[in-house]
């Protein structure tokens, strides 16, 4: 009777175990859990022949297998392919560990979770530093959505310069209707310390065989101060440029930051007329967040009002030499212990670690049928110790009336 009264509270276990699984379907990051059962022997001490005493629970394993991932179309649903865990604080700087994205913005821009722990990485000031474990904090995008503006350091512009072109006749005279001709203007954008945009005008006119004028100057009549200044490019036989690639724009006027111009790639040819490739340049103005993207190593990227992309922070991951043995706690969560091995902290999609999948959400990786077969079966087997137990209670009471 002892077999199977045992069988029956271990069946019982098992039936729970079951039973939790196939409540938790629908549970976003739940990992299904299996018991390992183990038969019991015991010794007589009138004999020495083992004698089984039933059967008990010697654990129960989790199983990590991958959920399948689902789209949301919500921000901040972000979904794990593969290896790794969210790394999250409580209130009282504890660390868990969960497989559920579904994360939203606090009062104060704190990702959380729908628990109120804080999502960790990098913030803002951390992002582009190299990787280490100490500068892991709470990500918090406060600061994120605003942009200060940037003033332009830097101009880039490649230029084809047709070698038959005409030189100028007089390049002081700024009166001269044949250099207004002659010359090749290109116009750009850029910003001032204080975020001021300004128009200002690339001019290419040519000297003489294989030299060139390029005449750099801020398109404002009420900004005397401006840029205004002139370079000389030699070019080669060939067409290749001979002189430096890189100027130095100056200005007497403090509202600019010294300024590179960059016309790497120009060239002089015969066999195109002027042109240039699209110039580009470094600076922006002041501008607000509009929304955030998550990519797959988990950079959080922002998209301004200006145009301009930033990387505002970045989601760590963590994974665990033997995950089997995180202990799982109430909602949806694990916390390490001493059979897990160290943690190890890293970036999504690098040293083995899976990929981050934005707006997409990693359901249960419960499967329902076989879960419904293992309760059929533990059914059967609950009925079967149920009859054992009632045989010997058949034979007791048989013993008991011999009289």
């Amino acid at each position: 009777m002892s077999e199977s009264a045992n069988g029956l509270r271990v069946i019982n276990d098992s039936l729970v175990l079951t039973s939790s699984n196939i409540a938790n379907t629908s549970t976003i990051g739940y990992k299904s859990s299996k018991p390992v059962f183990f038969d019991i022997f015991s010794t007589s001490v009138y004999s020495k022949n083992p004698v089984a005493n039933g059967v008990s629970i010697l654990r129960n394993i989790q199983d990590f297998s991958n959920g399948t991932l689902i789209s949301t179309n919500r921000d901040l649903d972000i979904g794990i392919a593969n290896e790794g865990f969210f790394r999250v604080l409580d209130s009282k700087g504890d660390i868990h560990y969960t497989r559920n994205g579904q994360f939203i913005l606090d009062n104060n821009k704190n990702i959380v979770n729908m628990q109120g722990m804080y999502l960790t990485g990098y913030n803002q000031k951390h992002v582009n530093n190299v990787f280490d474990t100490y500068n892991i904090e709470k990500i918090n995008l406060k600061n994120a959505y605003k942009l200060e503006c940037k003033p332009t350091t830097e101009i880039k512009l490649q230029a084809y310069l047709n070698s038959q072109m005409n030189k100028i006749s007089n390049t002081n005279n700024s009166n001269d209707s044949s250099a207004d001709l002659e010359a090749y203007t290109n116009s750009i954008n850029i910003y001032k310390k204080n975020g001021e945009k300004e128009k200002i005008d690339i001019s290419f006119s040519k000297l003489e065989n294989n030299k060139w004028q390029v005449h750099v100057k801020s398109n404002n009549p009420d900004n005397e101060a401006g840029i205004d200044q002139n370079f000389e490019l030699k070019f080669s036989p060939n067409g290749e440029l001979t002189s430096d690639s890189i100027m130095n724009i100056k200005s007497n006027n403090s509202q600019y930051s010294n300024i590179k111009l960059d016309l790497t790639g120009t060239v002089e040819t015969k066999e195109t007329n002027n042109n240039f490739e699209q110039p580009s340049q470094n600076g922006y103005s002041r501008s607000k967040l509009k929304y955030f993207t998550i990519s797959p190593n988990g950079e959080i990227i922002g998209s301004y009002e200006n145009q301009q992309h930033k990387v505002i922070g970045q989601i760590l991951l963590s994974k665990f030499i033997s995950p089997e043995n995180l202990r799982p706690e109430t909602g949806n969560l694990w916390s390490a212990t001493a059979q897990t091995g160290t943690e190890i902290i890293g970036i999504a999609g690098q040293s083995g670690f899976g990929t981050l999948v934005s707006r997409s959400l990693e359901m249960s990786n419960v499967d329902l049928n076989k879960e419904l077969i293992n309760m059929i079966v533990q059914q059967r087997n609950y009925q079967s110790n149920v009859q054992s137990f009632k045989a010997e209670d058949k034979m007791i009471n048989t013993l008991i009336n011999l009289r």
